[in-house]
């Protein structure tokens, strides 16, 4: 397993976070989900009051996504305490959030807050070192992981219907539809991942946590992905600024992308029903996408 950073890295981040020197009480690992390979509760003394962090081994791009955050004016959380890059890789120190995951109900305001205020301060613009959703990363993403995915699926159930989607997702991977979408629309920084697995309700506010999948995408790559959960954005949810066409288009592209990008999951854990449910809903979107784009080009 991946050593841990030295607490020598970080803990000097930590006193001046706290205002006072800490020392290391206890520690816990944490699960790491996909994309963290080691997440650790660390508990510290800080002049006598207890504090707590999270130190994580993560991605170069985790990172770039954590700094790109810290400069949206009114985002605070999660918060960036300090960063590093050892032998082993490297490494994230954020505040320890308690409270338990959303699984129901609506999503909380402050989430939406945040990605509104993410999706306008980085519109048309590109946050370095995280990947840019465009052609060649949806094929790399439907050919590399979600066909893998199907075709497993299929070998384990000999469900014909599954050979029937792997065929159909090779000839998306190279859609001219998507790819004209993906050319036309405007980019910001994106969460990727947020799903209500993300959404903490933590005890004074909801925090929308590990943004190891964060991309330069559309954003409604992240209303998408929470619309698929019976969530969809609020009235409050404060979007960039884009012609009624393209809001359309970016719509309707975010459906199959959020519906492709989670189907891999769907085969590996959820069944082939679900994977056809899904595929469903992503061919009626991709459907309606072209004519989308025609009124969008006119307009």
């Amino acid at each position: 397993m991946t050593p841990p950073p030295p607490d020598s890295a970080w803990l000097a981040a930590v006193s001046r976070w706290a205002g006072a020197p800490v020392a290391v009480t206890a520690r816990t690992p944490l699960a790491g989900g996909y994309v963290a390979a080691a997440v650790e509760r660390i508990d510290l003394d800080a002049g006598g009051h207890p504090v707590a962090v999270v130190l994580k081994r993560v991605q170069p791009s985790e990172v770039a996504a954590m700094r790109a955050l810290a400069v949206v004016p009114g985002v605070d959380r999660p918060r960036l305490l300090a960063t590093g890059h050892d032998g082993h890789g490297a490494w994230l120190l954020l505040p320890f959030y308690p409270g338990a995951a959303l699984d129901g109900g609506d999503v909380p305001a402050a989430v939406w807050d945040v990605l509104g205020k993410v999706h306008t301060h980085w519109h048309r613009r590109r946050a370095r070192g995280i990947p840019v959703v465009d052609a060649r990363w949806w094929w790399a993403m439907v050919v590399g992981h979600t066909l893998p995915a199907v075709r497993g699926a299929h070998g384990r159930t000999g469900d014909p219907r599954l050979a029937g989607i792997a065929e159909l997702l090779e000839a998306w991977s190279t859609d001219a539809r998507l790819r004209a979408a993906l050319a036309l629309l405007p980019r910001t920084l994106t969460h990727g991942d947020a799903h209500r697995g993300n959404v903490l309700l933590a005890t004074d506010s909801a925090v929308l946590i590990d943004w190891g999948n964060a991309r330069v995408a559309p954003a409604g790559l992240d209303v998408a992905t929470l619309a698929a959960q019976g969530a969809p954005a609020p009235p409050g949810y404060a979007a960039p600024a884009m012609s009624p066409a393209l809001r359309e288009v970016e719509r309707l592209w975010a459906q199959v992308q959020v519906h492709v990008q989670y189907l891999g999951f769907a085969a590996d854990h959820l069944g082939t029903e679900r994977v056809v449910e899904m595929v469903d809903t992503a061919a009626r979107a991709l459907d309606a996408l072209g004519p989308a784009l025609a009124a969008a080009s006119r307009g």
